[in-house]
């Protein structure tokens, strides 16, 4: 049996979208009434053995996720009839009643290890008895989650060049979470998913619908540090950033506003990039060792804006020849890494207008997000074609190391303070936390939901969840 799936086009939100089927065999009409019949149509999905095809379409344009790249903008999206509709439906409702037979009590808003040691997970569900339903569950959605593509490529092929890892390792352990619609990080963009910062342990930020939110998971407090109201009108966030005391945010018309977190009753700073009204699909901290308050922006015209967020006044712009989707910056300012829309990402010296250094071959798909470690010898790259490279910047043509994840394209690449751990996170359901040095290592850190974003904060590692189907969450993680 042959299985094409895709994101259901009538959905409200991108990454809240149901999934699409097109097959000979459809799903039955009449949907599982109980956990017996549920469990039985899940074992008999997962022992068809599924074969995912190639699917190039992509979420239409809507009020609620609009195309951030020219990745998305020139896929062609086919029409549906009403039988596609109607098996979308039937599809995304066995998910829905799926999810529903697992137990989840509505007094839990967070989890501790007390709860944690009874049997729950960071989501509040509890899995004793239940362990056989949740992992047919989950390899039905490994199954049928969008494979997004900017150019057609073998996912297979891909994986089979990747490193073999083992993912058992325990580098990190819950220590605190947080559920319910007040830690909802909100998702503007299916593809753009770095939406979560920490400057410190006890200072984490997050987009919500009501605006930039600083959550401290010790004091087990939130409170709103740039409003709404205080936006532009109709901001919808597409980029956020939160370093040396200023909070900023990118929106979809190329407009961003910051906010100084060290100061009282601070006015909001509005400013434009230069490349006009285009998305800004990432931003990142430009000039960390020298304490400045420079911003570098990743505009999807094909820029990358450099941004003085006292004066709010861009002190420089590089032209490339393809939306630019992600930046990353060394400590230094010596080094930099810019992806987007190419198979042809490069090294940049940002010291003098971005120029090209070197070039990091290899990724068959358009790449979303970049890092660089703390002592600038290596860059890491995530793709849509479900991988992560790791390149040398000495020779950084070929990567060295090639990682692979289980959904699909990694969304978020970040390297830990200390050097020790490369995260990267795929857009739903998974977190790997790889050991540096061999790359033979990790921790797969597993979920129920769209991965809204992932950061490390010197001693912690922060994931906030944010789905229709599944319980939201913000987690805060520490070494073992």
């Amino acid at each position: 049996m042959s299985i094409a799936f895709r994101r259901d086009e009538s959905s409200t939100d991108a990454q809240d979208g149901g999934y699409a089927i097109s097959s000979n065999d459809q799903l039955t009409n009449a949907l599982p009434m109980n956990e017996q019949e549920i469990a039985q149509q899940l074992q008999q999905l997962v022992l068809n053995s599924v074969e995912i095809l190639p699917v190039n379409e992509e979420p239409r344009e809507d009020a609620e996720s609009p195309r951030a790249s020219q990745s998305v903008a020139s896929t062609q999206i086919s029409p549906r009839n009403d039988s596609e509709a109607q098996s979308s439906d039937a599809t995304w409702d066995f998910l829905t009643n799926a999810a529903q037979m697992f137990a989840r009590s509505s007094e839990i808003s967070e989890v501790t290890q007390a709860e944690i040691r009874r049997g729950f997970d960071a989501q509040g569900y509890q899995w004793n008895g239940q362990e056989l339903q949740r992992h047919m569950y989950m390899e039905y959605r490994r199954e049928v989650y969008p494979q997004y593509q900017g150019i057609s490529h073998d996912v297979r092929a891909v994986r089979k060049q990747s490193q073999c890892v083992d993912p058992t390792q325990k580098f990190y352990k819950l220590r605190y979470s947080v559920t319910g619609s007040s830690y909802r990080c909100k998702i503007s963009h299916f593809q753009l998913r770095d939406l979560i910062w920490a400057t410190s342990n006890y200072d984490v930020y997050y987009w919500h619908s009501d605006g930039i939110q600083r959550w401290n998971p010790w004091h087990k407090t939130r409170s709103c540090v740039l409003g709404r109201r205080e936006m532009p009108a109709d901001f919808r966030l597409s980029a956020l950033c939160v370093d040396q005391g200023v909070v900023l945010a990118g929106d979809y018309q190329g407009r961003i506003c910051a906010r100084s977190l060290w100061t009282a009753d601070a006015e909001v700073a509005a400013g434009q990039v230069a490349g006009g009204t285009d998305i800004v699909n990432h931003a990142t901290p430009a000039n960390r060792r020298e304490g400045g308050n420079l911003v570098a922006l990743a505009v999807n015209s094909g820029s990358v804006d450099t941004f003085d967020v006292q004066t709010m006044v861009a002190t420089s712009s590089a032209s490339f020849e393809w939306a630019v989707n992600c930046t990353a910056i060394s400590d230094s300012g010596s080094i930099g890494c810019v992806v987007g829309d190419s198979l042809q990402n490069v090294l940049v010296d940002p010291r003098q207008d971005y120029r090209k250094v070197g070039e990091l071959l290899g990724h068959k798909d358009y790449s979303f997000a970049c890092a660089i470690s703390p002592d600038e010898r290596q860059v890491a790259t995530g793709s849509q074609d479900s991988s992560v490279r790791v390149y040398d910047v000495r020779w950084p043509r070929e990567s060295v190391i090639s990682l692979c994840g289980y959904m699909g394209a990694m969304r978020i690449v970040k390297f830990s303070s200390c050097g020790r751990f490369l995260l990267a996170a795929e857009p739903a359901d998974y977190v790997h936390v790889y050991e540096t040095g061999l790359f033979d290592r990790s921790q797969d850190i597993e979920f129920m939901g769209e991965i809204a974003g992932a950061t490390f904060s010197p001693d912690c590692l922060f994931v906030g969840i944010s789905d229709a189907v599944h319980e939201n969450m913000l987690a805060e993680y520490t070494l073992v």
